[in-house]
């Protein structure tokens, strides 16, 4: 048999599908937030996810949340879910780099999502490795979604988060994770969102405001404020 260049580059890409795969299905052993769905798309439901960045999309995704944590502050509900979306990027992203050395790409017209009861799921139908982790997550999934909802939440608070996801992912990984986290906290889009020295955030993720809830173990503040009206933070 004769090795043209296309076969060589089918071959390759065939490998490289494979070992992905194999990467991503190992990780997700370390928690659900570590899943992803890969091959065939299951059914009809799955949207690139860069439907998120769609006012539509993403009004729709918050009314949603809202309704089931029985809050009327979109804000409240918009930062629920960005925490959850960013940690489940970081998760994937961390863990693939943590176990091979090299971070599963995240390309968001590639990486499809559902919402199931609340929760936020992820499928890779082909999944790839990509760049570093600040590429995939930071550049091509993170700072495009802050820029699409800003209106709806600041922008410090959703940075806040995805410097807090990416403390909860790491810390899930354990010791192995350090190197990626410390790198990625001195991420200017990050570094002013977390207190290295103590853990603690900045900004609130104002979980505090849901019923009957409390403050975060990285909370700002020592205990609930008084509920006041503000727009976005």
């Amino acid at each position: 048999m004769e090795w043209t260049n296309e076969s060589r580059s089918a071959v390759a890409q065939e490998n490289a599908t494979s070992g992905a795969t194999e990467v991503l299905e190992r990780i997700s052993a370390l928690s659900p937030f570590f899943a992803a769905g890969t091959g065939e798309v299951p059914d009809g439901r799955w949207q690139p996810t860069t439907t998120l960045r769609e006012r539509t999309t993403r009004d729709h995704l918050v009314t949603a949340t809202a309704e089931r944590m029985s809050t009327d502050e979109m804000r409240v509900a918009a930062s629920t879910v960005f925490f959850a979306y960013a940690a489940r990027v970081w998760s994937i992203a961390i863990g693939s780099v943590t176990l091979s050395g090299r971070c599963i790409g995240l390309d968001p017209k590639q990486v499809l999502w559902r919402s199931d009861g609340g929760t936020v799921l992820l499928h890779v139908a082909e999944p790839r490795f990509g760049d570093s982790v600040a590429v995939e997550v930071l550049d091509r999934q993170l700072e495009p979604l802050v820029e699409a909802w800003r209106d709806v939440v600041a922008p410090g608070l959703m940075w806040g988060n995805a410097a807090s996801a990416l403390i909860g992912a790491g810390r899930m990984i354990g010791d192995a994770a350090l190197p990626q986290l410390d790198a990625l906290l001195d991420d200017p889009r990050l570094t002013d969102s977390i207190d290295r020295a103590t853990g603690m955030r900045r900004s609130c993720c104002l979980f505090y405001r849901t019923a009957n809830a409390g403050v975060c173990g990285d909370c700002p503040f020592p205990t609930p404020p008084a509920r006041t009206v503000n727009p976005l933070l």
